[in-house]
């Protein structure tokens, strides 16, 4: 009784968000389906409460790459790139910007978190041209699974499997599987696997 009146929420909240998925297919045959992204997923994030949760994942999942079972979007949070992936189980919290990310199962990222689609976006190599007449590139970030992205934090690498990042760190290089890390840049100042060790003595 609950799967099917799960399936009915979901088929309900599919209905009311169509008239956003028509204006989305609108704005992508106009603007490209970047910019198109951006404008729904900024109109979603004001939806507040647990229907506009409901809502928000409704249109997502038919917006972005992938949007895995057991997925939570909260409120304030937008995507600026449809090849946007989020795996099972993912949280992501209030006034977060993701861009182009794969998120691992069962990452938690907390608020006010920003994923750009990585540190090269803007050029300023040239001095005769303002920064942004200048060719940057985009690159797909990846945080793996199991991790817990601490709030105000920026990532801007790759971040491994079962990983923290501590609140308001800046990660600007790939942080391997397992370690803990903190600061602006972020270093590693611990490992999962040994803090489990030395606590279960």
């Amino acid at each position: 009784m609950k799967s099917i009146l799960k399936q009915l929420a979901t088929c309900l909240c599919t209905l009311a968000v169509l008239p956003v998925l028509v204006r989305y297919g609108l704005l992508r045959a106009v603007l490209g389906s970047a910019r198109a992204c951006q404008a729904v997923s900024q109109s979603a994030a004001k939806w507040a409460g647990p229907m506009g949760e409901s809502l928000r994942l409704a249109l997502l999942r038919r917006v972005l790459a992938r949007v895995g079972p057991e997925v939570v979007v909260s409120f304030g949070s937008l995507f600026s790139k449809p090849t946007a992936c989020l795996e099972k189980g993912v949280y992501v919290g209030a006034y977060c910007v993701l861009g182009d990310v794969r998120i691992g199962e069962d990452t938690l990222i907390a608020d006010h978190v920003l994923v750009p689609s990585g540190a090269h976006q803007h050029g300023f190599e040239r001095l005769d041209v303002p920064i942004r007449q200048q060719p940057g590139r985009l690159e797909t970030i990846r945080i793996g699974a199991d991790c817990w992205i601490g709030a105000r934090s920026v990532i801007l690498a790759d971040v491994g499997d079962h990983c923290i990042v501590a609140a308001g760190s800046v990660v600007t290089a790939p942080v391997p599987d397992y370690a803990i890390v903190a600061g602006v840049p972020a270093k590693v100042i611990g490992d999962r696997r040994t803090k489990k060790e030395a606590t279960s003595h």
